[in-house]
């Protein structure tokens, strides 16, 4: 890590997450590639850009991110058994990625090489793919020779950072066991259930209602879709019994979900789950963390959990559809944690990019 001696030095750390790149918006037909969810380069660009100029151009500035940057869980349909990840498979998905975005992935590289601008990437269940160190490797061809990587959390100046699909069942590692080895001819990554849930199922929906994925709360959604589509509704719900079947008594030695496990995710329910518990949890029981910033979940939020305890939770740069009715709608909201460095102390707040001209502001996530 490029460090500055100087303590005069401005100093800053910024956390993005969940863009989901995938191998770019078309696919080699020209036809809509309907798996891409990262339609906003330009205005990534533009961020990494102006946190590199100008008031920014000597400042210790790192970008973190918090996850599910790359989506390697599944870049095309032609694919037999997606879900299936060797080390051979993530390397050809991370290099359609990188080639399908490759102006923000040289906009990370040339981020990266200036002075005092570093880069580190914490993984999310959407990206298991660099637990290869040679897919780390290809990434820090792509984005610099400096690029960190953090398995699990990434803690620094009281702030705790961790992508947070740990505290959901159906997208929890086992971190004792990131492999599949026992009779296979090459290790095969441990997947957690919901991989196999969004390649089977999400992602088979998507072929007809591309925004599937992208609507919340999904409960709500839901409940639409039985009073107003009633046979689309029928067709998902069978299509989920018939998934939880066949993943629970297919025996494959590449996969791995107990009954126990299987049932906790019934009981659990919730496509985009709540993270707050989760937070609070963590910032009441360490005395060190001041501040807790997660991803996944794709909701904004900004929490005063305790006096001088926060909890952030940095959404995503991807388009979502909301149903409630302080919110309803198509919203984009590019948010991030902005965290700067007051005599030696790190200060945390919520901002959304609104671009060069309206540069930043405080988000509004009440």
């Amino acid at each position: 890590m490029k460090a500055s001696n100087d303590n005069n030095r401005k100093r800053l750390k910024l956390v993005v997450s969940d863009f989901h790149l995938g191998a770019g918006h078309r696919n080699s037909d020209g036809s809509i590639n309907i798996l891409e969810d990262f339609f906003h380069d330009r205005e990534f660009i533009e961020f990494i850009n102006y946190f590199s100029s100008g008031e920014y151009e000597n400042a210790d500035v790192e970008l973190i991110i918090n996850g599910d940057f790359f989506n390697l869980l599944m870049i095309d349909f032609e694919e037999v058994e997606p879900e299936i990840v060797t080390e051979r498979v993530a390397l050809r998905r991370m290099r359609k990625i990188m080639k399908g975005h490759l102006a923000t992935i040289n906009a990370m590289k040339y981020f990266q090489s200036l002075p005092f601008k570093n880069l580190s990437f914490v993984m999310g269940n959407h990206d298991p793919g660099i637990l290869f160190p040679s897919v780390q490797d290809l990434i820090r061809e792509y984005c610099g020779k400096d690029v960190r990587f953090f398995l699990d959390s990434y803690e620094f100046d009281g702030i705790y950072v961790e992508h947070g699909n740990q505290y959901e069942v159906a997208n929890a590692f086992d971190r004792k066991q990131y492999f599949l080895t026992k009779g296979l001819a090459e290790p095969v990554l441990n997947q957690p259930w919901g991989t196999y849930f969004l390649v089977h199922v999400v992602n088979t929906i998507k072929r007809d209602k591309h925004h599937f994925d992208k609507v919340l709360p999904f409960s709500t959604y839901m409940r639409w879709l039985i009073v107003y589509d009633l046979r689309f509704s029928l067709k998902i719900f069978w299509m989920i019994i018939r998934f939880f079947f066949i993943s629970r008594f297919k025996n494959d030695p590449r996969r791995n979900t107990s009954l126990r496990q299987t049932l906790s995710i019934l009981l659990e329910a919730p496509v985009f789950p709540d993270l707050d518990e989760a937070a609070e949890r963590i910032l009441m029981t360490r005395d060190d963390i001041r501040t807790v910033i997660f991803g996944h979940n794709h909701r904004p939020a900004f929490r005063e959990v305790a006096p001088g305890k926060l909890y952030i939770n940095t959404g995503t740069w991807n388009e979502m559809t909301h149903l409630e009715l302080d919110r309803i709608g198509n919203r984009l909201m590019c948010t991030f944690a902005f965290i700067e460095f007051i005599d030696n102390q790190a200060q945390a707040s919520l901002r959304v990019w609104k671009g060069r001209r309206r540069l930043s502001v405080e988000a509004d996530v009440a």
